[in-house]
C-alpha cells in the first residue's frame, strides 16, 4: 500500500479470521475503510462483539477472568448465551488452544512458553487494550459474517479496491478451521475477473502453481515461521509485483586504513 502512487481507497479482506491486515492497514491509516468477513459463528460474534457495542464488557470480561486450566475448561463446556458471551468463548480458547485453534477437538496448550500453559499467551490487559483500540476506530472497519466470495463479488468492479486473500490452504485447512472446504480453483477464477489489486498468500503446492499460471497470476516464494517454530515456504500471488520495491543494498564503504587491503 505504502508504494502505490494513489492512497488506496478500500481494502477488502474476505476469510479475514483476526483481519490483522485490515487492523494494520486502517490502523497505519494506508487505506480509507476496510471491509472483512468470515463465516465462523465463532469468530464472527466476536467482530460484532467489538464494533457494535460490546467492546467495553468484552475488555472487561478479558481482564477479570481469573485464568487457570480448571476454570478454562470449565468456561468453555458452558454453552453461551448471548453474542458477547459467545466472542469472549471464542477469544478464551484462541488464546488457550494449541496453535490458536478453535475448531472442534483442538486441544488446550500443555506445557506453553516458559511451562505456563494455558496463562502463556493469555495478557489480559494486552488484549482487553486491543479491543478497545479496535473499537475507537470501528467507523472505518465493516465486517460481514458471509461467505468471503460474496464479499469479492461485491467489490469486483472498483478499480481502486485492493483484494487480500489468504484463504483456508489446500492441506492442513481440515484440521486449523470449521470451514475449511473451499473451491480453490473458482477462487482464482473470481479474483481474475476483478478490478482491483490482488495479493494472495497460498500454501505452496503443484496444484496452486497450475491455478496461478492458468489464471495469468504472477508467483513469489517466501519463507515464514509456524507455531511449532520451523520454517516452511509459502507463496505470495499477485496480477504484478510492481509494487513490491525491496530496498537498496548499502553501499560497500572504503576501507579507512592506511596502505593495502
Amino acid at each position: 500500500m505504502a508504494n502505490r502512487p494513489a492512497r488506496p481507497k478500500l481494502l477488502v479482506e474476505p476469510f479475514a479470521g483476526g483481519a490483522n491486515i485490515s487492523l494494520s492497514a486502517v490502523h497505519g491509516n494506508m487505506v480509507d475503510k476496510a471491509e472483512f468477513s468470515e463465516l465462523d459463528r465463532d469468530v464472527a460474534a466476536a467482530w460484532k462483539s467489538i464494533l457494535n457495542g460490546h467492546a467495553v464488557w468484552l475488555a472487561e470480561k478479558v481482564r477479570r477472568f481469573p485464568i487457570g486450566r480448571r476454570n478454562v475448561i470449565l468456561h468453555l463446556e458452558q454453552k453461551p448465551a448471548t453474542l458477547h458471551e459467545r466472542a469472549f468463548h471464542c477469544l478464551l480458547r484462541n488464546r488457550t488452544a494449541r496453535g490458536g485453534v478453535i475448531a472442534d477437538g483442538a486441544g488446550l496448550i500443555r506445557k506453553g512458553e516458559d511451562g505456563m500453559g494455558v496463562r502463556s499467551r493469555w495478557y489480559p490487559k494486552t488484549i482487553s487494550d486491543r479491543i478497545t483500540a479496535i473499537s475507537a476506530f470501528r467507523e472505518k472497519l465493516n465486517f460481514f459474517q458471509c461467505d468471503g466470495f460474496k464479499l469479492i463479488q461485491k467489490h469486483k468492479h472498483k478499480k481502486t479496491a485492493l483484494f487480500f486473500v489468504d484463504p483456508p490452504y489446500t492441506k492442513a485447512a481440515r484440521r486449523l478451521y470449521r470451514h475449511w472446504d473451499i473451491d480453490h480453483e473458482r477462487l482464482f477464477q473470481v479474483l481474475h475477473q476483478v478490478k482491483g489489486d490482488v495479493l494472495m498468500t497460498y500454501d505452496d503446492t503443484r496444484e496452486v502453481r497450475c491455478w496461478a499460471r492458468e489464471y495469468g497470476f504472477q508467483v513469489k516464494t517466501i519463507a515464514m515461521r509456524t507455531t511449532h517454530h520451523t520454517t516452511k515456504r509459502e507463496l505470495m500471488i499477485s496480477k504484478s509485483f510492481g509494487w513490491l520495491k525491496t530496498p537498496p543494498k548499502p553501499k560497500r564503504q572504503a576501507s579507512t586504513r592506511s596502505g593495502s587491503n
